[in-house]
């Protein structure tokens, strides 16, 4: 199976995954993390809110994000009116909300070369408990829904590990549309890739702290960078 880096992947004219389920509404509410210890790293949580629906609740509190994830748990023949060849028997699917980065600008103090750091690797974190939940439901395939924004683009790792991508129009919008098989190469291919993409972030890190001073504060604030891993 040909990788998303294909162009013949990025564009099929002749297949197109589309949900017939609705989308679920933008539920929230207050911060997730603003209960927990600051000092406490990422975790993430799990509830059942019905046959096949589940909230993944991921907190950062160190980092101020959260996020609140809706999955659902479907046949293909339930969910999908065109099969295709990239989706397994058993999806999850991932509604993936926009992630609200007003406090940890803050915490930052507005540096875009943190922020997008610390972002991306959130989002890594995420995706690896989206696989092992994938793992833990015997699902082959893991549909990841995004609005097509400025946070949409900013899901490069997902887009690293997904084998079709697609831009889907609906009423509110372009939604993003991310096929990602929830395999144990999949899962050692992003273990690789977050290793490597925190051996880069420490290097910038520690080489832009002498002419950066909001890189230099987080560091007095993280010396050891327990909370960036």
């Amino acid at each position: 199976m040909s990788k998303l880096s294909d162009p013949e992947m990025k564009k099929k004219s002749t297949s197109h995954l589309k949900l017939v389920v609705s989308n679920p509404p933008c539920v929230r509410k207050t911060k997730l993390f603003s209960t927990l210890d600051p000092n406490m790293g990422f975790m993430a949580k799990i509830e059942e809110k019905g046959q096949d629906r589940y909230t993944m609740m991921a907190y950062d509190p160190f980092h101020r994000l959260d996020c609140e994830i809706l999955l659902e748990i479907c046949d293909d023949e339930d969910v999908l009116e065109v099969y295709d060849e990239e989706v397994g028997p058993r999806t999850v699917i991932c509604h993936f909300p926009p992630i609200i980065d007003k406090e940890l600008n803050e915490f930052v103090e507005g540096d875009e070369t943190l922020c997008g750091m610390i972002m991306v690797q959130f989002q890594m974190k995420i995706l690896e408990q989206l696989l092992l939940f994938c793992s833990n439901h015997d699902a082959s395939t893991l549909l990841v829904w995004v609005d097509h924004t400025a946070e949409g683009h900013a899901l490069e790792v997902y887009q690293n590990s997904a084998v079709y991508e697609d831009k889907i129009p609906t009423i509110t919008g372009t939604k993003t549309q991310l096929v990602i098989p929830a395999t144990l190469e999949t899962f050692d291919n992003l273990m690789d890739y977050t290793d490597d993409i925190h051996q880069d972030f420490r290097k910038i890190l520690w080489e832009d702290q002498s002419n950066n001073p909001a890189i230099r504060e987080y560091l007095k604030l993280n010396p050891c960078l327990k909370f960036f891993d």
